[in-house]
């Protein structure tokens, strides 16, 4: 079975679903015509649908009749607040949102993967699952997906996954062993002084100053206190304090984001925060209160799984580079049910090469090759059948 050829057969309804989805984007918790589409369109290929988990998620179950593993697929759905400045004929109607990170190629691979194994069902085995997750820009639809035990009725053997990834061209794909995106974190400083006149600076406690002193103090922690050879991003991503030229203000606040690999990294980057800021309230006279919160954990695959799937892309018929070694800071929650279950997650290139219309994952004129939903349907598949050899 040609799966390239077989995937290809159906692009154009890839690309209509990809389309469609995009033109009607839906954030976090708020992807009910998203889900409602999903649905519809799998009921009329025999799956079983089990919908409402976590809100506005849903699993698709398709049972071929003979033995084999139990393969789950996950797919994220929702869209982000971004207001698209994208000219094509399929650019977003809704004001102010926008799939400006795939989940809309996302859901289509996952119907295109349902239409192929409902087209072949007589060569497969086992049993298979397609997740469709709400929720994962912020954080949140796979841990409460998992906590309203979306996992105890299926019981995978095995999780597949993808993200369509601007970053690299059409015919790469990242599929590396352990960990792969990192795990994130916020942290939000509020530095407590006391205010007064700008041109008396001895009647106040300057809380800006103070406030620079974290901001210098945190540029050494990954430089000074990690192995040189350990991965780890601390970026302070706003700072919000005064009013006025002549006006000292008495707080300051700072937000920013972790990013990490291993629990050891975080709980050094944590000591070490809790530090500088204590060491700068006693400094300067001033209170500070820190806040640190765990958002997902890394995304980490099986290695047995990955090999697997690096294997499968041989079977395809094209040339691909497989990078076994790719790793990113940027984040991903599907690792929440990795934790649980062996699996690998897949980044497929996909950035547009014409010339300048490269935009990164997030900006308002993304856009992605969509011929890599083709290559991604068609290697999860792929890697299916080679693990239940």
């Amino acid at each position: 079975m040609n799966l390239i050829e077989l995937a290809e057969s159906h692009f154009l309804q890839t690309q209509s679903d990809r389309r469609l989805l995009h033109r009607s984007p839906e954030l976090a918790f708020e992807e009910y015509k998203t889900a409602e589409f999903v649905i519809s369109r799998l009921k009329s290929l025999g799956f079983d649908i089990k919908s409402e988990i976590a809100g506005t998620g849903l699993v698709a179950s398709f049972d071929t009749g003979k033995s084999g593993p139990s393969f789950l697929f996950r797919f994220d759905m929702d869209a982000l607040p971004l207001q698209e400045e994208n000219d094509v004929d399929y650019c977003s109607q809704i004001p102010g949102k926008m799939h400006a990170c795939s989940h809309d190629g996302h859901v289509a691979i996952g119907l295109t993967i349902a239409q192929i194994i409902h087209q072949v069902q007589d060569q497969l085995h086992g049993s298979f699952h397609l997740l469709f997750q709400p929720a994962e820009e912020i954080g949140q639809g796979a841990l409460k997906m998992l906590n309203e035990g979306v996992l105890d009725e299926i019981k995978p053997d095995f999780l597949l996954g993808v993200h369509l990834w601007n970053e690299k061209p059409f015919g790469w794909l990242g599929i590396s062993d352990g960990p792969l995106m990192a795990a994130s974190g916020t942290f939000e400083i509020h530095v407590n002084g006391k205010g007064g006149h700008g041109g008396q600076p001895q009647t106040s406690i300057d809380p800006i100053v103070a406030s620079a002193q974290i901001v210098n103090q945190i540029q050494t922690i990954v430089s000074r206190n990690l192995n040189p050879f350990d991965s780890a991003v601390i970026s302070i991503c706003s700072i919000h304090g005064g009013t006025s030229f002549n006006i000292t203000p008495s707080k300051v606040v700072m937000t920013g984001t972790i990013r990490y690999f291993t629990e050891g990294i975080h709980e050094t980057i944590t000591r070490r925060l809790e530090e500088i800021c204590e060491n700068t309230a006693k400094a300067m006279d001033c209170q500070i209160e820190l806040k640190i919160e765990s958002l997902v954990n890394a995304t980490c695959n099986d290695p047995a799984v990955a090999e697997t799937t690096r294997k499968a892309v041989s079977r395809l018929s094209g040339q691909y580079q497989v990078d076994s070694t790719y790793q990113t800071m940027l984040s991903e929650d599907v690792g929440v049910f990795l934790e649980r279950v062996p699996g690998c997650f897949v980044l497929v290139g996909a950035g547009e090469q014409q010339e300048g219309s490269h935009y990164p994952h997030h900006h308002p004129r993304f856009n992605f090759d969509e011929r890599a939903m083709t290559l991604a349907a068609a290697l999860l598949l792929q890697a299916c059948m080679d693990l239940a050899r």
